[in-house]
């Protein structure tokens, strides 16, 4: 008999039963003692051709609004700084990105980061191209000032929409742990030519998921190979963070065919859709979580 079938813990429980149900184990594991974890496109319960599906979407919306021609990612020749504006607020320019938003391995580990109350703060592209360089090492955790790295406030769930083989390809590097500094990075710190701590390369097939500790150090090497490094960026928060957009209105179809949807951005959770008449029912829920990180 497991501990989660006494059911005395429900918001554990449940996440105890998906984490089993899609062999999550080691990768909860990793998440907890190196603040990051890489799951692979097998594990990752997408239909298929979805990280297709999910690249092509990124590039389309990035000609559109960036009036640009990418043409074929393997050998296109544009640089970050031509196709790296206008990134955010992908959810409803296709079903794919609500499809990666809603992913039920994506959201089992985040809501062991986050608690089950966690909250779908933005989506943003990142396409590299070769020569694009190098980003010094950062923490995402914007806003969280040193000492509050108890558990995670905030995680990065990124889809591979590419390979990410080696050094060559301009993948993320990690520093294993460092969340449990619980702070930033120090200006001497975040250069990857001096920096003393050891850092590891991030390298997974595409359809994969890296998803980590928004407390984590990471940064990019630079891209030597020829083609596009291709990433599709997700942010999710706990409900006391400031998220990048407010989804609120996002469209009633898409709530109606994805009802983890509302859920996941909030609608119904926050009790204060309408400042003057707060649905007051929904307050013990937001309570709870100054009691349990898990709620």
């Amino acid at each position: 008999m497991s501990l989660a079938d006494y059911n005395v813990y429900p918001d554990v429980d449940i996440l105890m039963e998906t984490v089993k149900k899609y062999d999550l184990f080691e990768h909860v594991a990793e998440l907890e003692a190196y603040g990051l974890t890489i799951v692979p496109a097998e594990k990752m319960q997408s239909s298929d051709g979805f990280v297709d599906r999910l690249r092509d979407a990124i590039l389309r919306v990035c000609e559109k609004r960036n009036s640009v021609e990418l043409g074929d990612y393997r050998t296109s020749t544009l640089k970050q700084t031509q196709v790296g504006g206008n990134s955010w607020d992908l959810l409803e320019e296709d079903e794919v990105f609500v499809e990666a938003a809603t992913n039920p391995v994506n959201l089992a580990l985040v809501r062991w980061l986050l608690g089950q109350s966690a909250v779908f703060s933005g989506q943003t592209w990142i396409i590299k191209g070769e020569g694009d360089g190098a980003l010094g090492l950062h923490s995402d955790s914007h806003g969280i000032p040193p000492g509050a790295g108890q558990i995670a406030h905030m995680c990065n769930a990124s889809w591979l929409c590419t390979d990410y083989g080696g050094s060559e390809d301009g993948p993320t590097v990690f520093v294993p742990g460092s969340h449990h500094q619980g702070r930033a990075t120090m200006p001497h710190e975040s250069n990857l030519e001096n920096t003393p701590f050891k850092f590891v390369p991030l390298i997974a097939k595409a359809g994969s998921l890296a998803i980590w500790n928004g407390a984590t150090w990471h940064a990019s090497e630079a891209r030597t190979n020829p083609g596009l490094r291709v990433t599709l960026v997700q942010n999710y928060m706990r409900t006391y963070m400031r998220v990048q957009k407010n989804y609120e209105a996002t469209s009633p179809q898409l709530l109606k065919k994805y009802p983890e949807l509302e859920r996941v951005i909030g609608k119904s959770l926050y009790p204060y859709e309408d400042s003057q008449n707060p649905d007051y029912g929904r307050v013990g829920d937001m309570m709870r979580t100054g009691i349990d990180p898990f709620a």
